[in-house]
């Protein structure tokens, strides 16, 4: 057995080593794009949370949860595109993340009209009034 060359028989080892550590790289660079995401749909939630409860005139954030919206959903396309587009997990992490993104736009829609000014207000009926500061 001195012939044969013990790096060689070891060399496709490593080959199949590196190939599940690319794989396992990207999948977990993926699942911390997914959460960072996630977690910007919960900054919006927060930022708005106030203003959604009760009477009174509240500080209008609503563009910023748009843009936090648009960068989470930023951030689920680069998910998904670096955990190779097969990946069953990633169009779940997507669909969920896009599922959350949808919910927090249909919450936030109704003060949408309200962009250029500073402050809501909430009427009787839900609706929000607009005013200026």
């Amino acid at each position: 057995m001195e012939g044969v060359d013990s790096a060689a028989g070891t060399q496709g080892a490593r080959d199949g080593d590196a190939v599940w550590g690319d794989t396992a790289a990207r999948g977990c660079t993926a699942a911390v794009v997914f959460a960072a995401g996630a977690c910007l749909v919960m900054l919006g939630f927060l930022a708005t949370m106030d203003m959604e409860s009760g009477p009174g005139l509240r500080d209008n954030t609503a563009p910023l949860v748009v843009y936090l919206c648009a960068l989470a959903a930023l951030l689920a396309a680069g998910g998904v595109a670096v955990a190779v587009r097969r990946s069953r997990a990633a169009r779940g992490a997507a669909l969920c993340l896009a599922a959350l993104l949808a919910w927090r736009m249909c919450t936030v829609a109704p003060a949408l009209h309200c962009w250029s000014h500073n402050s809501v207000g909430r009427a009787d009926d839900g609706s929000y009034l607009c005013y200026d500061r």
